[in-house]
């Protein structure tokens, strides 16, 4: 058994896996050629996968024709022997096939495939017993490198050196979805088949979230499919009630007037507290922790130059020509925080109709998904995220992005 292999003018130092997936930041080597992962030495015909040009693999053996090797997903097994590198150039090799490795329409892309069911388990081992780590989203396009061809298989999707991994069983994967196209197959099947109709009318309904279009008629096809269906994950009425508002959002300097009249201000511990206006002594006075800095602060956009905090609020301070100044930047609303909008007091017992109802014109947000997040613009550069929990304000937070 080799424990260094000579790979040009280095030598790579080689250690042996588990079936489970990759060790946490060991570095792999790269293909240079598409090619098949037989299952044992010499036999060419038992095939475990299929592997893209500059796959990443970790070699554990060699034979004068073949490498022993594991592929991103865990699987082990024999390749033909090929020119292997320490980097990726992102290239392809003549012949690869498309069927398995698209890399979309200019042919320059990763090799990839989209999410076909909704609110896919990610897991993090390749196994069905595996903690989930979050949930991929219908159509979510996943760059893959190693196709398993037996039934089951499962694909690699996390970081590259495994140090967060991810894994979700290929037959999940297909061609990207379109409105259309969902469209069309709803409609062949709807009256006809009610399974493949309520699975095709949850598709559009969610491809209609996503892509903020057509969402009135979605949803309405939704509510027609799924007349006398239990569902109780959905309240179909007030998505329609959503969608109704964000047909009458006003143009931007009107948005950007109606954002400013209401005024938006935070009370806690009966401090009324205004944006850019916050004041040092303010903290003192509500018995705030000073701190250098927040984990976790995004590197772009607005960068603070320190912070107060609670454990339900953080306010961001900047000092511009002497004058110290800061803004909630985020708050959790769990011990008698306010968030103030107009007449709209809003504390953890807020409900989220209500926001709708009040805010909606100015709304985008990310309904598929849980919990569910609002956005308000803010100026050209500024977000405010409002996030509800099973029905009622859970959290506020200000960003501003590059």
């Amino acid at each position: 058994m080799l424990k260094k292999i000579l790979l040009g003018a280095g030598i790579i130092q080689c250690c042996f896996y588990n079936t489970m997936g990759q060790k946490s930041g060991e570095r792999p080597v790269y293909t240079s050629e598409w090619g098949h992962l037989f299952r044992e030495k010499g036999n060419n015909k038992d095939l475990l996968g299929i592997f893209s040009t500059e796959a990443p693999v970790y070699l554990l053996d060699s034979t004068q024709t073949q490498y022993k090797v594991q592929v991103s997903n865990g699987d082990i097994g024999f390749i033909d022997r090929q020119p292997l590198q320490k980097t990726m150039r992102g290239k392809k090799s003549p012949g690869e096939p498309a069927q398995y490795f698209y890399r979309g329409s200019q042919g320059f892309q990763c090799p990839h495939f989209y999410v076909q069911v909704s609110e896919l388990r990610v897991r993090k081992a390749p196994t069905t017993e595996s903690i989930p780590v979050r949930r991929a989203a219908l159509n979510e396009m996943i760059c893959i490198d190693y196709v398993p061809l037996y039934q089951d298989g499962w694909v690699y999707i996390g970081d590259h050196f495994h140090e967060n991994p991810e894994y979700i069983q290929m037959k999940y994967l297909g061609s990207e979805l379109t409105y259309e196209k969902v469209l069309k197959d709803y409609l062949a099947v709807k009256g006809k088949n009610k399974e493949k109709e309520l699975t095709q009318v949850g598709r559009l309904r969610e491809i209609a979230w996503i892509e903020d279009k057509n969402l009135q008629q979605a949803l309405q096809f939704w509510k027609e499919s799924n007349t006398g269906v239990e569902n109780s994950k959905i309240d179909i009425d007030f998505e329609l009630l959503l969608a109704d508002q964000f047909k009458k959002k006003p143009e931007t300097k009107i948005y950007e007037k109606k954002l400013k009249a209401l005024n938006l201000h935070f009370i806690w511990k009966e401090t009324a507290l205004f944006d850019g206006k916050i004041t040092d002594a303010q903290m003192k006075k509500l018995e705030m922790q000073k701190v250098k800095d927040i984990p976790n602060m995004p590197e772009c956009g607005w960068e603070p130059q320190y912070f107060y905090k609670t454990p339900n609020i953080i306010t961001a301070f900047e000092e511009f020509k002497g004058k110290i100044s800061g803004s909630i930047y985020k708050m959790l609303f769990t011990d008698g925080e306010v968030l103030v909008l107009g007449n709209e007091r809003m504390d953890s017992n807020y409900e989220e109709k209500n926001f709708v109802t009040h805010f909606g014109d100015l709304l985008s947000a990310r309904w598929i998904s849980s919990p569910h997040e609002y956005h308000i613009q803010n100026g050209d550069a500024g977000l405010l995220i409002f996030t509800f929990k099973d029905g009622k304000l859970f959290s506020y937070e200000c960003m501003y992005y590059c």
